[in-house]
C-alpha cells in the first residue's frame, strides 16, 4: 500500500514532494502531463515542428525537467498540456489558453480517477486538479492528502477586484473572462477541501486566509518550501562593483498580485531609473498600456528556464518582490540560496523567514513610497546591504529542501497515511 501522487507540472515543490514519498518508501508513482525527455522521438519532432514555426519549444521542455525522482516512477499524459502551451503561443489576451487550461486540467483529473484501485494507501493531489480523484478515493476507502499552495480563492478575488477598482486601466478582458468563472471554480476548489483527510499549505499567511474565510483548518499543517542548496561563500560574497548601478532583480510573472503596478509607480515617481535598473525576468500579465513608456532602468528579459534564473540572481544586489498576495514566494529562498537579500511584504507567505534588517527589508504592501524607500536605503547603503549576503545564505543553509522532505514526512506519518515499507534513498534519474 502506497501513495499515487499527481501534478500537471513537474514543478520543483512537486518533485520534492515526489522525492519525499519516495524517501520514506510510500511514492507508488508520479502522474503528470509533459516531461523533458531530450531523447525521446516524440520531443524531438515536436521541437523540429516549433522551429518550423520560428518557435523554440525546447525551453519550454527544459523548464520540464525531471530531477528528483527516477522518470520510472513517472507517468506522463502530455497532450493535453502540450494543447495549451501551442494555444498560449498564439492567443492574445489569454482567455483562449484559460479555456483551454480549464479542459485539459478537468480532462487529467478524469485520468487520474480511472488509475486508482484499492491497494492504494492515499491519493496525494492539488487545488482545482483533484476533485474527481477524490471522490473516487472516497468511494475506494483510499485517503486523500490535499496540497494548497496559493491563499483563499475569495480573498485572492477581493484583492484583485479592489485593485483594478482603484486602477482601472489594469481591467483586461482576460480579467472578466475569468471574473464569471470563479465561482464555480471556488466550489470545485471547496469540494477538495471537504474530501480531504490532510491539507499541506505552506505558510501560516496562506493558513491564515483560509481560517479567515470560515474553512476547517484543524486537518492543515503548514510546512515552509526549502531552499536550493547554497552557493559557496565565496561566489556569494563576491564584491559587486561600486561603480555599478544599484541592480534588483524581478523574478516571476509580472502582475497585478505581484504588486508589478505599485512598482512601476514607484519606479516613475522616484525617478529611480537614476540610480538603480532592475530586471525582469518572467511574463508580462499587465495591458501594454500600463507599461508605456516603460521608466528608465527597467529591463525584460522574459521567461526562462529555472537553472539560467538561478545564475542571474548572482548578479543582483537585491531581490524585490513587492506582492499583493502569495502563498509562499519560491524566489524568496532562491534569491537567499545565491546571498541576495530580499525586499518583500508580509504577504508573502516566504516572510515567515524573513528578519528584516537582517536577510533582507519587509516593507508595506500596496505602498509605492515604501518602495521608493527601501530602494533608496540600498542605494545610500551599499556596504549594509552587501553584508546582508552573508546572512541571506545562512537563511537558505538552515532551511533546505531536505529540511522541507523530513517535516513532510513526518506530518504524513504522523496522520497515519503511510505504511510499513522501507525508507529508500532517492537516487536522480
Amino acid at each position: 500500500m502506497s501513495v499515487l501522487l499527481f501534478h500537471p507540472s513537474v514543478a520543483i515543490f512537486v518533485q520534492q514532494v515526489a522525492r519525499s514519498l519516495l524517501e520514506a518508501g510510500q511514492l507508488e508513482r508520479f502522474i503528470t502531463t509533459v516531461l523533458d525527455e531530450p531523447r525521446s522521438i516524440r520531443q524531438r519532432l515536436i521541437c523540429a515542428a516549433g522551429r518550423l514555426g520560428g518557435r523554440d519549444l525546447g525551453a519550454q521542455f527544459r523548464r520540464r525537467r525531471l530531477t528528483e525522482i527516477p522518470i520510472e516512477k513517472v507517468e506522463a499524459h502530455p497532450w493535453g498540456e502540450l494543447m495549451r502551451l501551442a494555444t498560449a503561443a498564439v492567443d492574445r489576451d489569454g482567455r483562449a489558453t484559460d479555456f483551454v487550461w480549464e479542459k485539459t486540467e478537468l480532462a487529467f483529473d478524469r485520468l487520474v480517477a480511472r488509475r486508482l484501485n484499492r491497494g492504494l494507501r492515499a491519493v496525494y493531489g492539488w487545488e482545482h486538479s483533484s476533485l474527481a480523484t477524490f471522490q473516487r478515493a472516497r468511494e475506494l476507502g483510499v485517503a486523500v492528502v490535499y496540497d494548497v499552495p496559493a491563499p483563499e480563492t475569495r480573498f485572492v478575488q477581493k484583492l484583485l477586484a479592489a485593485e483594478i477598482e482603484k486602477f482601472p486601466e489594469l481591467r483586461t478582458a482576460y480579467h472578466r473572462h475569468t471574473a464569471v468563472r470563479e465561482d464555480r471554480r471556488t466550489a470545485r476548489r471547496r469540494a477538495e477541501w471537504d474530501a480531504a483527510d490532510v491539507i499541506l499549505v505552506n505558510s501560516q499567511f496562506t493558513k491564515n486566509s483560509y481560517e479567515q474565510a470560515g474553512l476547517d483548518c484543524s486537518r492543515v499543517r503548514v510546512a515552509n518550501l526549502g531552499a536550493p542548496p547554497p552557493v559557496s561563500r565565496e561566489q556569494a560574497l563576491a564584491a559587486k562593483s561600486p561603480a555599478r548601478p544599484l541592480t534588483l532583480l524581478w523574478a516571476g510573472t509580472f502582475s497585478i498580485r505581484k504588486g508589478a503596478h505599485y512598482l512601476l509607480e514607484a519606479w516613475r515617481s522616484g525617478r529611480l531609473g537614476l540610480h538603480a535598473r532592475l530586471r525582469i525576468f518572467g511574463s508580462n500579465a499587465l495591458p501594454d498600456r500600463t507599461l508605456h513608456p516603460l521608466p528608465e532602468g527597467i529591463e525584460f528579459h522574459g521567461s526562462i528556464p529555472r537553472d539560467e534564473l538561478l545564475r542571474q540572481y548572482g548578479d543582483a544586489d537585491a531581490l524585490i518582490f513587492p506582492t499583493l498576495c502569495d502563498g509562499f514566494g519560491m524566489v524568496v529562498t532562491e534569491a537567499w540560496s545565491r546571498g541576495v537579500p530580499v525586499i518583500t511584504t508580509d504577504r508573502a507567505g516566504a516572510a515567515d523567514l524573513l528578519r528584516s534588517g537582517n536577510n533582507g527589508m519587509l516593507i508595506r504592501a500596496a505602498d509605492p513610497a515604501a518602495i521608493i524607500e527601501a530602494v533608496a536605503w540600498c542605494h545610500d547603503h551599499r556596504p549594509e546591504l552587501q553584508a546582508m549576503r552573508e546572512t541571506a545564505l545562512a537563511t537558505a543553509a538552515a532551511w533546505q529542501w531536505h529540511d522541507y522532505r523530513r517535516l513532510h514526512a513526518s506530518i504524513l506519518r504522523d496522520a497515519g497515511l503511510f505504511g510499513v515499507r522501507p525508507a529508500v534513498v532517492a537516487s536522480k534519474p
